[in-house]
């Protein structure tokens, strides 16, 4: 199966311009605001979808329907340096144990959950409602912004998101249940080693060295199918697998 990489610009295009209505059910602070009153929010809702939607689509939201997809895409024409993709995602999950923590204890501090209210406060259904929250968006902008230009190919995904981790234990869930999920998959025998692949990948993967296993195993895959559009040798194509396992003999095992 393959999806269009142009379908997923136009859907994150349009996600991130909505971004001024939608802002506060991305929000962290949304979430923590609410658990000292004891509500869940509509952010931590959202945050729950995104886990669940790790398990059968991995990070598929984040090349299609996350906000900052598509000025992440435009920024790689002033900063397409490749990432340390290890070194940053340290510091997104500490960011992210940081808040899960504070969330947590939040909750325990008023007594645990006393209400659910999906528009806390966005009671208009509008994150920016009133002049003065535009800025809060513009400096959650600017803050992405700086991040993603002096960081490099989508510097602000791998360094600040706290919403990719609910996307990542949704796909380890998975795997845990053998569930099949929305891959990258290849046909590793028809590559010529071109490496496209791997100078083409927004997220830094080394795509070349992935696909010999039969699959894009690395959580940092975002299926945007840039990959695949660029293969001269349609080597790989995005369908619905639960991967490959190797097996005592050498060769692999294809779990479809």
């Amino acid at each position: 199966m393959r999806t269009p990489y142009r379908l997923g610009k136009t859907l994150s295009f349009i996600s991130f311009i909505l971004f001024p209505v939608t802002l506060n059910f991305f929000s962290p602070y949304v979430s923590i605001d609410g658990a000292l009153q004891g509500v869940i929010t509509g952010s931590l809702l959202l945050f729950f979808l995104l886990y669940l939607s790790g398990i059968f689509l991995g990070r598929a939201w984040c090349s299609h329907l996350c906000p900052w997809s598509a000025p992440s895409d435009f920024l790689m024409t002033i900063n397409n340096r490749r990432v340390d993709r290890k070194r940053l995602r340290i510091i997104r999950y500490a960011i992210f144990a940081i808040w899960i923590t504070v969330l947590v204890l939040s909750f325990v501090f008023v007594g645990g959950i006393r209400s659910v209210n999906l528009l806390h406060l966005t009671e208009k259904g509008i994150s920016t409602d009133q002049p003065v929250k535009f800025i809060t968006y513009y400096m959650v902008v600017l803050l992405l912004f700086i991040t993603t230009v002096l960081v490099g190919r989508r510097g602000a995904c791998h360094a600040l998101c706290w919403m990719s981790p609910f996307l990542v234990f949704g796909m380890k869930t998975g795997e845990l249940l053998h569930l099949p999920r929305l891959r990258v998959v290849s046909n590793p025998e028809t590559c010529v080693s071109c490496k496209a692949c791997t100078r083409s990948c927004p997220m830094s993967i080394d795509v070349q060295s992935e696909l010999h296993k039969g699959y894009i195993g690395s959580s940092d895959c975002i299926l945007c199918n840039r990959c695949v559009d660029v293969c001269p040798s349609h080597v790989l194509h995005v369908r619905m697998s639960k991967g490959i396992s190797d097996n005592p003999t050498g060769s692999t095992k294809r779990y479809l």
